[in-house]
């Protein structure tokens, strides 16, 4: 059982800090600065991303176990992994309609299911030969990454409003964009890859 402990949350941390998807690999970072501008609306987009991160990378995994899946081409992976997170954005729009959640609800689905960060989870893990704990723990750390990705985005943000010394050319998104370039650089030392590879 320890091992269990051990192996999710140390797969967690490396996809939440090391490996942070967001700034090392740029996955949702387009929805992680999008988002920092209304962090209100975080927790529910977070929650979803988390669910689409588990599910798609547990149910990726266990269709791994199958010596057929397993043997196929990395094309047929594409597939299947497409249509794995496919079906399960299906099914969950369907419960999510059943239940009448509010048409804001149904916009977070979607944009969670599709976003880049819950695309990339079962490549990645397909890529690292994770096991089903590790993939438990690296879907949990996708999620967490953005959480953090668009906490610290959302600071920058409050810190650049303040700046009365930026040039007038560089307020807005172009501070931004220098901004999340920065943290990305430091994510990469985190990670140990180099920026030249």
């Amino acid at each position: 059982m320890s091992y269990f402990i051990l192996d999710l949350f140390s797969a967690a941390l490396y996809a939440c800090l090391i490996q942070n998807f967001i700034f090392t690999g740029g996955y949702g970072a387009s929805e992680a600065v999008r988002m920092s501008a209304k962090p209100k609306n975080l927790f529910p987009l977070s929650v979803f991303i988390v669910y689409f991160s588990i599910a798609t990378s547990v149910i990726c995994r266990l269709l791994e176990l199958n010596s057929y899946v397993s043997g196929l081409e990395p094309l047929y992976h594409n597939i299947i992994f497409y249509g794995v997170l496919c079906v399960l954005y299906l099914l969950t729009l369907l419960v999510v309609l059943v239940i009448g959640a509010p048409k804001r609800v149904v916009r977070r689905v979607g944009i969670a299911a599709f976003n880049t960060l819950v695309l990339s989870v079962p490549f990645i893990n397909y890529r690292a030969g994770f096991n089903l704990v590790e993939a438990i723990g690296s879907g949990i750390g996708a999620g967490i990454a953005f959480v953090l990705a668009v906490l610290l985005i959302n600071i920058g943000l409050k810190r650049l409003e303040q700046n009365t010394s930026i040039p007038r050319h560089f307020k807005g998104t172009p501070a931004i964009f220098i901004y999340v370039s920065i943290l990305s650089l430091c994510f990469m030392a985190l990670s140990g890859r180099s920026i030249f590879i």
